[in-house]
């Protein structure tokens, strides 16, 4: 990939050229790069989810670069890495849901009151984390959301009812940003 700041040969070229090469604008520079190939053929069942995951990610990226509330656009440019902007920082978001590292019960005795801690990631930011307890039957006992400690990483639910906490279960869901879920479920 060869790069140029904007030489009289260059200029500002953005497009294609041919189906040899391809010219684009990056941090004030031109860059020149190999055309892409095109693909042969229809896409197998994964690549075509996977084509669906990031058009519909394109589509998320681009409703928040565009929105009139610039809240989120100023929220994912806080938090670039080298060499990238707030659509593909969106993009990314889209693309990368949250991880349930932890269900700690440590203090959960079966108890009203009994505290039941939660630790969940995001490449961006967790924005909730939802506690379903069921019965060994199962049975859902009650469910609500945990409330977020100053660490920024730990949730906490209190649970409301007693429980025999025999083959029980607590699932943990975990929501960010582009409402994308990750959970986590243990047996008692």
């Amino acid at each position: 990939m060869a790069h140029s700041n904007n030489s009289l040969v260059t200029g500002k070229l953005r497009g294609s050229l041919g189906k040899e090469l391809v010219f684009r604008e990056w941090e004030g520079k031109t860059v020149v790069a190999k055309a892409p190939k095109s693909r042969e053929g229809d896409p197998t069942p994964a690549q075509a989810e996977t084509q669906e995951k990031f058009l519909l990610a394109s589509r998320y990226a681009r409703a928040i670069i565009r929105s009139p509330d610039k809240g989120m656009t100023e929220a994912y440019a806080a938090v670039l890495r080298p060499r990238q902007n707030v659509y593909s920082r969106a993009l990314e978001d889209f693309l990368s849901p949250p991880v349930v590292k932890s269900i700690n019960t440590r203090n959960y005795k079966g108890a009203a009151g009994d505290k039941i801690a939660v630790r969940a990631i995001d490449d961006f930011r967790v924005v909730s984390v939802r506690v379903e307890i069921y019965a060994a039957n199962g049975t859902l006992l009650e469910a609500g959301n945990a409330v977020q400690s100053t660490n920024g990483l730990d949730w906490t639910y209190t649970a409301t009812q007693a429980n025999n906490l025999a083959g029980s279960k607590i699932t943990a869901i975990a929501t960010d940003v582009p409402e994308n879920e990750g959970s986590l479920e243990v047996t008692l």
